[in-house]
């Protein structure tokens, strides 16, 4: 019977390459008090260690992925990630946690309401620090007509047409610079009505005034 370690190093390595697909890795915080950020929070994750690297140790030196987010939390932990092709998903957590390895992330998700004041103010600032970022996945809790100002309100780190809203409620998803156009075309069609009612009220003041 033939084995797979019979086969040459270098195939045996491409064939765990092939293992290798994009995957979504869930990040938390827990146990955070925004009031006092000086309070001992944790890192948590639900995604299963990679499959490959449960398997073997060859599979697990050949670099398929990496330990990351040890820098993060007040405990020292940390998550098997490929961060050239896994979308890292934050949720509701918030961005200042993630300072350290901001620059290392390519893609990005949380959950975010356009129109809470501490987002719309003060956090959508901190996506500059994700200067690396190619792609962000927003999953709007507040539905996707709320942002659709969201392209002019904030600096996104990534070209805008690489910005995707989720809708949960209406199972929809959309891209930033589509709602932007949406928004766009509304704003356009509210004031050529705005206009033509406008016309017509003074149309009829003069008819008014013409004598019978």
């Amino acid at each position: 019977m033939f084995l797979f370690n019979n086969f040459p190093p270098e195939i045996r390595a491409l064939i765990w390459g092939f293992t290798v697909g994009p995957r979504t890795v869930e990040v938390n915080i827990t146990g955070l008090d925004r009031r006092d950020r000086k309070k001992a929070f944790s890192l948590v994750s639900t995604t299963p260690i990679p499959a490959p690297l449960q398997i073997c140790r060859e599979a697990r030196n050949l670099g398929l992925y990496k330990q990351a987010f040890s820098d993060v939390g007040s405990k020292l932990r940390y998550i098997w990630v490929n961060l050239d092709i896994d979308m890292i998903s934050i949720g509701k957590s918030e961005l200042w946690h993630f300072h350290a390895v901001a620059p290392s992330i390519r893609r990005l998700r949380f959950q975010r309401e356009h129109q809470e004041d501490f987002w719309f103010v003060y956090e959508s600032k901190e996506l500059r620090r994700f200067v690396n970022v190619e792609e962000i996945h927003v999953v709007c809790q507040d539905g996707w007509f709320d942002w659709g100002t969201a392209a002019v309100d904030i600096s996104w780190p990534c070209a805008e047409e690489n910005v995707l809203l989720f809708d949960p409620d209406e199972d929809l998803t959309i891209k930033l610079t589509e709602v932007d156009q949406m928004c766009i075309d509304w704003m356009e069609e509210t004031t050529r009505i705005a206009r033509q009612e406008e016309n017509e009220i003074t149309r009829q003041e003069l008819a008014d005034r013409v004598p019978l």
